[in-house]
């Protein structure tokens, strides 16, 4: 019995608290776990911004195309400024294919290089109907 009421005793005189030790090390863990989160959260807004700008640049890939392919604008080799979109160009490429009466048309558009540093870029291959060849088989 006597054994017992000295482990009550020993017991109730250990200290109340935390060491500063145990403090530093807290704020350690708290400051590394701040960190990682930190790295994700700008990695996020990172990814985020390459996703909206190449959606960007595929949307207006595919109107140029669809201009060409409508005979809205000439398929022929080209460059140029988006007028409602400054920051991105555009580059049209056509050649003749094997197959008579196609047209093999690229169409790049890229980020503004003298805006961003590491310009985007969106690239769109479609062989149309050549429409000189149809106005030959007209005549």
């Amino acid at each position: 019995m006597k054994t017992f009421s000295t482990r009550l005793l020993s017991i109730s005189n250990a200290p109340r608290g935390m060491t500063l030790l145990e403090v530093m090390l807290a704020l350690l863990v708290l400051v590394v776990a701040l960190s990682g989160i930190a790295t994700l959260t700008s990695l996020g807004r990172q990814s985020g911004a390459d996703a909206r700008d190449l959606t960007m640049g595929q949307l207006l890939c595919e109107g140029k195309m669809a201009e060409i392919a409508a005979g809205v604008t000439a398929a022929g080799n080209t460059q140029g400024r988006f007028p409602n979109d400054p920051d991105w160009t555009f580059s049209v490429s056509s050649s003749a294919t094997d197959t008579p009466g196609l047209l093999n048309v690229r169409v790049t558009v890229t980020q503004d290089p003298a805006t961003y540093s590491e310009p985007l870029e969106f690239v769109l291959v479609r062989w149309i109907p050549d429409p000189d060849f149809a106005a030959e088989l007209a005549q």
